[in-house]
């Protein structure tokens, strides 16, 4: 096994094999800059599999994510292969992936291959709650396959395993043959070759045609969902329905008309209530049983809360922790603490020894003015 590479030190592909899904859906995506916290959480759980060392993961959550995963590879692997065999293991694959007229590349987590080289599981883990393509449908499975078997030229048959714990207990499936590989190149090259010719309509400040954008779900990663002419004009569609404002300009940066703005955020919230409610019924029809085709109800865990700070604090004391290491953790409500300063004062004294508690707080620098938040109403 080679020295684990930190994730964020990797290169990334123009068009990465995780980002394929989304192309093929819209030719003209583009996907943001920048992580977020699931990602981030992602990252920590994949370099701990990486190396089967958990020590670095940050949460309960991390860590129970990171057992589950493992327990469901260490057991398909099991069963996937005899007992004795001797197979070969790679972690952090890198592949080149030649589609003749383009090409693309990316790191895989993990290889198993059988003791006579003909036979390989690819793994991959997934530590969200986003619904996961099958392998013969997934174009990060496809390319991965394509890269593997165009660097293992022995192998005859590839396991694609997505590892998806949050998805169920069973690894997601599917089997490639070394035979299929011309028309799985055949499709993967189509597909960044589409998106080759459309991304570069971006530039200069002009967007692609309307045709040559689909707006879905997706849209929310990329980063030109807020001047997108075919993602706008969903919200004209809803806005002529409602007989609002023909607009024919959607792009937000080129919008500086106040009553256009204005207009434009009336039918944002619109839009905004409307998929709010659809979100809602769409779980109350989970929680009570019913099975869409894909959307499958994922509990995100439920959070701790506590209930008795008298007891919590007097239980981790006495289990050896300094008063003055809770304080530093702690948060105060500052406006209920002024109340309560303010309550020990006599009647019509109340507001002014609130006030001079709060003053004395930001003499002493125990109270910061954060950034000022505004609003629209």
């Amino acid at each position: 096994m080679s020295a684990q590479q930190p994730h964020a030190d990797r290169g990334h592909a123009e068009f990465s094999p995780s980002s394929l899904k989304y192309v093929a859906g819209c030719a003209a995506y583009h996907g943001k800059d920048g992580s977020s916290p699931a990602a981030e959480m992602g990252t920590r759980i994949h370099e701990a599999l990486e190396v089967r060392d958990p020590a670095a993961l940050h949460n309960e959550e991390e860590l129970d994510l990171y057992n589950r995963c493992a327990a469901m590879e260490d057991e398909y692997l099991a069963e996937a292969f005899p007992p004795d065999e001797e197979r070969t293991e790679f972690y952090e694959v890198q592949v080149d992936v030649d589609l003749g007229e383009t090409q693309t590349y990316g790191t895989c987590d993990r290889l198993s291959i059988s003791s006579d080289g003909k036979f390989g599981i690819l793994a991959d883990y997934k530590t969200g709650i986003s619904t996961i393509d099958k392998p013969h449908e997934n174009m990060q499975a496809i390319a991965y396959t394509i890269g593997v078997f165009q660097k293992f030229p022995d192998l005859e048959t590839i396991m694609f395993a997505f590892y998806v714990p949050q998805r169920g207990s069973l690894p997601l499936l599917g089997s490639f043959t070394r035979t299929e590989l011309p028309d799985l190149i055949e499709v993967l090259g189509n597909v960044i070759k589409e998106g080759e010719r459309v991304r570069p309509m971006w530039g200069g400040g002009q967007c692609p045609p309307a045709g040559e954008c689909n707006p879905t779900q997706n849209c929310r990663f990329c980063r030109h969902e807020d001047r997108c002419p075919a993602l706008g004009g969903l919200v004209l569609d809803v806005a002529s329905n409602l007989q609002r404002k023909d607009f024919t300009n959607i792009d937000i940066e080129a919008v500086d008309d106040p009553a256009s703005i204005e207009e434009l955020w009336n039918i944002s919230k619109i839009v905004e209530a409307w998929a709010k409610r659809l979100r809602a019924r769409a779980m109350d029809m989970a929680q009570d049983g019913a099975e869409f085709p894909s959307l499958r109800l994922s509990s995100m865990g439920a959070p701790t809360k506590v209930v008795d700070n008298h007891k919590f604090i007097e239980i981790a004391t006495d289990m050896g922790v300094d008063t003055d290491e809770l304080l530093d953790i702690a948060t105060f409500a500052v406006t209920k603490t002024a109340k309560l300063v303010g309550d020990t004062a006599d009647k019509g004294e109340k507001g002014q020894k609130s006030s001079e508690f709060l003053d004395a707080c930001k003499d002493a620098g125990a109270l910061e003015k954060q950034k000022e938040r505004f609003t629209l109403r």
